[in-house]
Parts: structure tokens; C-alpha cells; sequence
């Protein structure tokens, strides 16, 4: 297939190549596409945005790990009720619990990601 693109080579002092590679790295962007943006005055990511996205993955962990706990529970219901089950059953609260503080602290990270100033 034909292409309107064209190739470019540069040439560039190894300082200049490794400040390249850093920013593309930092912005996970490749080393043409962050050129590309450069040099047509496209916006860049900033850290911010992969701060959320992170915390947005972190949140469809927990998301997961809930779903488990639930099944679990379903689970224990189930069962006889026995002493060896009414401490699983306590166990699993204490996960549960936790799962919750874990999802209400993720959740105030991209709130204060989302609303930090830009420096």
C-alpha cells in the first residue's frame, strides 16, 4: 500500500537522544509520535492523566476483588454454619473492610490527583 508518509533521520549529540527517550518514556509516547506533537503544537499528556489512569486500574482491581469476596460469601451461605465457618465468616468481613478503606482511599487519590494545581 502507498503512503503519504515520509521518513525522517536525525541526527542528534547523545544528550539530546537521552532527553528525547526520558520525555517519551515519561510521556509513554513514542519517540515519532512525541516529535509529531512538537512539532504540529499537539497537546501532550501530562502526569496527571496517567495518575487517574492508574488509579482508575487500581479501582477495577478492587472492583474484582470485591466481586470475589462476594462469591465467596455466596459461597459460605451455603454451608452449615459451623465454628470453623462462623470464622471464615468473620475473616471475610475484616476483607471486606478492608477492600472498602482500600476502594475510599483510591478514590481520594484521583480526587486529589484529578484537582492538584499544575505546577
Amino acid at each position: 500500500m502507498a503512503t503519504n508518509n515520509r521518513r525522517l533521520l536525525v541526527t542528534l549529540p547523545e544528550a539530546e537522544s537521552q532527553r528525547l527517550d526520558q520525555l517519551a518514556d515519561q510521556l509513554r509516547l513514542s519517540r515519532s509520535e512525541l516529535l509529531r506533537r512538537l512539532l504540529m503544537n499537539s497537546k501532550l499528556p501530562d502526569q496527571r492523566t496517567f495518575e487517574a489512569s492508574q488509579a482508575i486500574l487500581d479501582l477495577l482491581r478492587v472492583n474484582a476483588d470485591q466481586a470475589r469476596l462476594g462469591n465467596l460469601f455466596k459461597l459460605a451461605l451455603d454451608e452449615p454454619l459451623s465454628a470453623d465457618l462462623l470464622a471464615k465468616f468473620d475473616q471475610l468481613i475484616i476483607d471486606i473492610t478492608a477492600t472498602q478503606n482500600a476502594l475510599k482511599s483510591l478514590v481520594r487519590e484521583i480526587d486529589r490527583s484529578l484537582h492538584r494545581k499544575a505546577s
